[in-house]
């Protein structure tokens, strides 16, 4: 019970009455029987934009929501000198409302009238509230999210171990109720190929506390029916408690249409294969039969001879594409290799009014290599210069010798290639000859790449086409 004492020092009045006007919560004085407003701080003002004589002897309730009247009164019935608490809206001067939180006490003063009174400290909680409410909202956001989820996403400890998992948990592996996993290891339903890898992501994920991610790992589920997944593992907290959230997705499906593609794929390839080298081979087959039929009355060895070396020329390099690597080497003099070339192309040279020159750093260049496959290399790409060029033009080539590698470059004046088909140039059977078959060049890059070396083309239309190889003197150097 509160007794105002006569004696009380003007000093304690004047510090309660600077206290009332600095500071930012509204303190009030409220009648239990009337629920009138029988003093309220100057503060009311910054709080509720009224002023105290506004307020004075208005009912408390003038001035609450509709909506929470009914909390507010059953919080006030309760007369205890204990402190309570309430949160409601409250009505500014201006219309709109707040969100405000009374501490209240209930006590006898017994110089007023209305001796039963509460003493109320008032104060806004509007952005309180406003959080608490956007954080529910995110909060329900985030478990319809999570339920509806196709992917399956749960919680586990840093053992390993369930205790919450999604609706979709049930799918993935294949089990009648949730319960079923709680309290459970992942490990319980990894393959053993995968545990190692499993282990070292939820290390890493609590040591790094970063996300770690998973491919490829197989799930065996209560049906024993494997699935292929993905599993991403993210640092949190649940209840309180430092965790890992788990998303597993399931690839099987698009792991079979993958499958399925590349097969389709390797199907192409071999009807591409299929149709390149019927074509390539029936023509000269034709020829040879055509002559067999003619040789009783004419000597026409030679042009079946010629027809049966490209037969034989087809053949062999569908055999170099498949040889995975260089079998018999030894060390030659890159210079002489190329001279005997260009002496060898010169004549189809000349028939074309093309000049070819070169130019060496060094007079000898020793490599280890497969001679003829070089030299094979050699002349699919000068010919190939030498057919760009309807008109006439220069090749030159040039060879650089490097310390641990040497350097090639043919360069032509020839039409040169658009970007779009230069990106198309080493697929089986795409030319940009008439009557090419792709093989060429295919297969020169492939003998170029046996050799541990590098095969590049770059082009400019109308400018003309550099192609530039790089080989390693000794094939034990990459």
């Amino acid at each position: 019970m509160f007794r105002p004492s006569n004696s009380q020092d003007n000093n304690d009045i004047k510090n309660f009455v600077a206290f009332t006007n600095c500071f930012s919560d509204m303190i009030s004085r409220i009648s239990i029987a009337d629920s009138s407003i029988i003093y309220v701080s100057p503060s009311c003002k910054r709080l509720l934009g009224f002023t105290s004589q506004e307020l004075l002897n208005h009912s408390l309730f003038d001035f609450v929501h509709p909506n929470d009247r009914l909390k507010v009164e059953q919080a006030f019935a309760v007369k205890t000198h204990d402190t309570d608490k309430v949160v409601y809206r409250m009505k500014r001067q201006e219309g709109d409302y707040i969100w405000v939180e009374t501490t209240f006490c209930h006590y006898e003063y017994l110089e007023s009238q209305d001796h039963e009174q509460y003493f109320c400290l008032t104060r806004d909680v509007t952005d309180l509230k406003l959080t608490e409410e956007q954080l529910k909202e995110n909060q329900k956001k985030y478990r319809d999210l999570v339920e509806h989820s196709h992917d399956t996403i749960g919680v586990v400890t840093f053992d390993g171990c369930w205790i919450f998992i999604n609706g979709s948990g049930k799918k993935l592996f294949g089990i009648t109720r949730i319960g079923e996993m709680i309290g459970r290891s992942m490990f319980e339903f990894v393959k053993k190929q995968d545990h190692e890898k499993l282990e070292t992501a939820i290390n890493e994920t609590i040591k790094q506390q970063s996300i770690q991610e998973l491919r490829d790992i197989t799930i065996s589920r209560s049906d024993h029916e494997m699935r292929q997944t993905e599993i991403k593992m993210i640092p949190t907290s649940y209840k309180g408690r430092e965790t890992i959230q788990v998303v597993l997705r399931d690839i099987s499906d698009r792991k079979k249409t993958e499958e399925m593609l590349q097969q389709t794929e390797k199907l192409s390839v071999v009807g591409e294969l299929a149709a390149g080298i019927a074509h390539e081979i029936r023509n000269p087959l034709t020829a040879v039969k055509g002559f067999a039929q003619l040789l009783k009355q004419h000597n026409y060895a030679d042009v079946m001879l010629q027809e049966l070396d490209r037969i034989e020329e087809i053949v062999n390099d569908l055999l170099i594409l498949a040889k995975p690597q260089v079998t018999s080497t030894e060390v030659t003099d890159l210079i002489k290799i190329m001279n005997k070339t260009v002496t060898l192309m010169n004549p189809q040279a000349i028939m074309h009014n093309v000049t070819i020159q070169t130019q060496f750093s060094s007079e000898e260049i020793k490599v280890e290599c497969e001679a003829d496959q070089l030299k094979q290399v050699f002349i699919n790409v000068i010919k190939n210069a030498i057919e760009a060029m309807e008109n006439g033009g220069n090749i030159n080539i040039y060879i650089d010798d490097y310390h641990h590698y040497v350097m090639l470059r043919f360069i032509d004046t020839g039409t040169g290639i658009t970007p779009d088909r230069l990106k198309k140039l080493g697929e089986p059977f795409y030319s940009t000859k008439e009557k090419g078959t792709g093989l060429g060049l295919m297969t020169s890059k492939k003998i170029i790449e046996n050799h541990h070396g590098q095969f590049n083309i770059d082009s400019k239309v109308n400018k003309g086409t550099t192609v530039t190889m790089t080989l390693p003197k000794s094939l034990a150097t990459n």
